[in-house]
């Protein structure tokens, strides 16, 4: 059965299947709903929680022993499989499929997937999930979703937002999610026990002087030199991880050489922005982006970006603040 990410909570909240992938590539979306199936599990009586890294997945043997082992305390289990960076080989996918048509009753199995493309959907071991399990796909949230995102968000907090003020703030964070989640944050750490309002919520806006990655992103891709490396030193001085601004420059290469895979194919920017739903705000920047650099341009960048990841865990020397200052370099 397909659900979407807004239909989870709810169907969690009558009931708990044994099967659940989660595919797509919005980091923040898929951390939330795979947050509320661990949190649904643990009050099923599914206290025990194990995770298989992508490595462990591609094992068919360790992939077998999980799957069909029996918990030595009898404890009921969450087993979660990584497979978001590359989807599950044949014999991954024969195991499976086999384990979906018959799944255990004392487990509930989670698969965290990448972007299912047609190739996937037609495979055997996919429609065996959809016919049994539960598959939660996760789209990018479009202009008229973000109001419904925010309120869903508040009501994790359990804030209360004005409607005027839910539309300020999807106004204002112009689809991104994290910088939206991160301004919520900030109005449950400040105890508001009365609705919040536009004035409230204004005042917090305004007052806010920090950037978040996202304004990095932007300014990266629009090739504003200056203002990149400013935002970079304040997001340093915020104490923002390097690992997390890599994230987030490596997810958005990737979204930009499919966008640029797409405009070499002859597809018009029109039609891409259109069919990505992309903000307009990001139009110009992503559009300088893609007449500047091909597609071989963003694999590139992004095995350069592989470098600096090496440099975060300390496998190669160096200074990962100045590393990401000469990496920005190359987007100007």
């Amino acid at each position: 059965m397909k659900l979407t990410y807004f239909q989870l909570e709810t169907h969690l909240a009558k009931s708990i299947a044994s099967l659940y992938l989660i595919s797509g590539d919005d980091l923040l979306q898929k951390q939330d709903a795979v947050q509320l199936i661990r949190k649904a599990a643990k009050k099923a009586g599914f206290h025990d929680r194990i995770r298989l890294s992508s490595d462990a997945c591609k094992d068919e043997d360790q992939l077998y022993s999980s799957l069909y082992s029996i918990s030595l305390l009898a404890e009921k289990r969450l087993l979660e499989l990584d497979f978001h960076e590359s989807t599950p080989n044949k014999s991954a996918a024969t195991i499976l499929q086999a384990y979906a048509e018959q799944p255990a009753k004392d487990t509930i199995l989670l698969i965290d997937c990448g972007k299912i493309d047609a190739k996937i959907a037609k495979s055997a071991w996919y429609k065996a999930f959809e016919k049994t399990g539960m598959v939660v796909t996760v789209w990018p949230i479009t202009r008229e979703q973000l109001p419904q995102w925010i309120e869903q968000r508040t009501r994790k907090y359990k804030l209360s937002f004005q409607a005027d003020a839910v539309q300020l703030l999807a106004d204002y964070v112009q689809g991104n999610l994290i910088a939206a989640a991160q301004t919520i944050e900030k109005c449950y750490l400040l105890k508001q026990e009365k609705p919040i309002d536009t004035a409230c919520l204004q005042t917090l806006l305004t007052d806010e002087s920090q950037f978040t990655l996202f304004d990095f992103i932007d300014r990266l891709i629009a090739g504003d030199k200056k203002s990149t490396l400013h935002v970079l030193e304040n997001l340093k001085q915020e104490g923002i991880e390097p690992v997390l601004i890599l994230w987030g420059i490596t997810r958005e290469l990737r979204l930009l050489a499919n966008y640029a895979k797409q405009i070499q194919d002859g597809i018009t920017y029109q039609q891409l922005f259109q069919q990505q739903r992309i903000f307009s705000k990001r139009e110009a920047p992503i559009r300088r982006f893609l007449t500047t650099f091909k597609v071989a341009d963003c694999f590139q960048l992004i095995a350069h970006a592989a470098e600096l990841d090496k440099i975060i865990k300390g496998a190669t020397a160096g200074n990962i603040w100045e590393s990401l200052q000469l990496f920005c370099f190359r987007f100007a």
